[in-house]
């Protein structure tokens, strides 16, 4: 099945504690903005890799997509995609060519940006022996060519309704042909270029003075990682952190509101905070054990204790922000007594004994003990396991060796992410694995949002997993910050348009 709507990735989820966001648009600079400024902001999850194109991830897109690297197209702050690295496109009426016509444009060293760049990196995504982990999301290209220096032609094998979604992501970044050291090194065509890493501390970038566009608005921006919440917290207080991204501990907003030197700043998101639970496992295999984990938690008391009462219920994989969503909580209530007549039914009356992978996130480490406690009440023993972000990556993401875990997917559009039964959730329904192949191919939007409320009903009748709650995209600014991106829509955190007043 190919995959247009499946975007195979670490979810940001990999996302982890840390929240995405997609270009904002352009905001005009205030008049006593200062140019020459320094941003910091204050993050809670490092890259491991600086390569975009071989490791999954989202701090390494929050970085670098869009700021550093660009693709052919962007999606802006209200989801529309929009012009980038190509000036405009043309699809033919079958849906399986698209042509697209070229910005003039120059990577950071210096050279000129041409189609051979857009073949030459595309081809490498398509390759036999290629290792990007988001090779699947281009599963449906035929070919990729270039018609004189300025245009490139991609013929697709099927009509994909995602592609050029698919393309706003890590999958559709430009690199100067023949790119190297790509883990440690980035050589784009953005609005800002990439000037060192402070491993386990920070990231620099400064603003590209050449960039064809708009120019960012500061000179520098700092990308500061603090894992600590608490530590976070007192770096911005400080005056270290000008730009609190991330609050790990959402506890503290009411006293952020309170004070006037700060604004809280909130937006939309598409994180699904997800525990995931291995649908391989002996006990977790069976659908009924699954509904019953679901109706011992009480979600909206979860998201009071855990997250102080910021975040939604959903029910399934969808956010409300895409338009195949339909509430579905009403499928698993939260229902002490149906949960023990489902483990019974299953043939677990006396319950048995599970294991929670907990990654060093805010919102996971906070609800694990809820879970624990309300599981305990229909008998289901659940010992909390503390794993560092790199055994979670490599045990439970990459070789799917777990019984249950809690991460946020934070990537827009990713319910196909279901449709794969080698993903770490192994979860296998041919229906669904068909409806969303259909959804590829569909010839309208109508249609395919049709056919993506299905997957997003199955889902929640199967109980695949656990959306325990959406995350917000609460962020915490001083009073001379502004322009910061709002939405969490995308997979970027723009800072182009970020302001500071002298």
């Amino acid at each position: 099945m190919k995959n247009t709507f499946r975007r195979l990735i670490i979810p940001a989820a990999l996302v982890v504690g840390l929240i995405s966001f997609a270009i904002p648009q352009t905001n005009a600079a205030s008049p006593v903005a200062d140019s020459n400024a320094t941003i910091t902001l204050g993050l809670d999850l490092e890259p491991t890799s600086l390569d975009l194109t071989g490791t999954a991830g989202a701090p390494i897109p929050q970085v670098l997509l869009d700021n550093v690297y660009e693709s052919l197209v962007r999606m802006n702050d209200k989801g529309v995609i929009v012009p980038n690295l190509a000036s405009s496109w043309k699809v033919s009426t079958d849906g399986k060519t698209y042509t697209f016509t070229l910005a003039t444009a120059k990577f950071h060293d210096g050279s000129s940006f041409t189609s051979a760049d857009v073949v030459w990196s595309y081809n490498r995504v398509t390759a036999t022996d290629s290792t990007n982990p988001f090779k699947t999301q281009f599963a449906n290209v035929d070919s990729v060519t270039a018609s004189g220096a300025s245009k490139v032609i991609i013929k697709m094998k099927n009509r994909d309704n995602s592609f050029l979604f698919n393309l706003t992501g890590q999958v559709g970044v430009v690199l100067k042909t023949g790119a190297t050291k790509l883990d440690s090194t980035a050589n784009g065509t953005g609005p800002y270029k990439f000037s060192k890493w402070n491993r386990g501390a920070s990231i620099t970038l400064v603003r590209n003075d050449a960039y064809r566009g708009t120019k960012g608005l500061a000179k520098t921006v700092v990308f500061r990682y603090i894992a600590n919440p608490n530590a976070l917290n007192n770096a911005f207080l400080s005056g270290q952190v000008d730009v609190l991204t991330t609050v790990q501990a959402p506890e503290i907003l009411k006293f952020f509101v309170a004070n006037d030197k700060f604004k809280v700043v909130e937006g939309s998101t598409n994180g699904e905070v997800t525990m995931s639970m291995n649908n391989d496992n002996v006990y977790l295999k069976n659908p009924k054990v699954r509904l019953a984990i679901r109706q011992a938690i009480d979600h909206k008391a979860l998201i009071k204790t855990a997250w102080s009462g910021y975040g939604k219920t959903i029910g399934s994989f969808v956010p409300p922000t895409d338009p195949w969503y339909e509430d579905l909580t009403g499928l698993a209530p939260y229902n002490l007594a149906a949960s023990k007549a489902a483990l019974t039914a299953a043939g677990y009356p006396d319950g048995f004994k599970l294991t929670l992978d907990v990654p060093p996130i805010g919102y996971a480490t906070a609800s694990s003990e809820f879970i624990q406690a309300s599981l305990k009440k229909v008998g289901i023993d659940v010992t909390i396991n503390n794993v560092g972000w790199g055994e979670w990556i490599d045990r439970i993401f990459t070789k799917g060796n777990y019984d249950m875990t809690i991460v946020a997917h934070v990537e827009p559009h990713d319910i196909a992410i279901y449709g794969n039964p080698g993903y770490y959730f192994h979860y296998n329904n041919t229906d669904v694995q068909g409806w969303l192949k259909a959804a590829d191919e569909a010839a309208t939007d109508a249609q395919r949002n049709a056919l993506l409320k299905k997957v997003g009903h199955q889902l929640a009748v199967d109980s695949a997993s656990d959306w325990l709650f959406l995350l917000p995209a609460t962020q915490v600014v001083t009073k001379k910050i502004s322009g910061i991106p709002t939405n969490s829509l995308g997979m970027s955190y723009y800072v182009a348009s970020i302001a500071k007043t002298k």
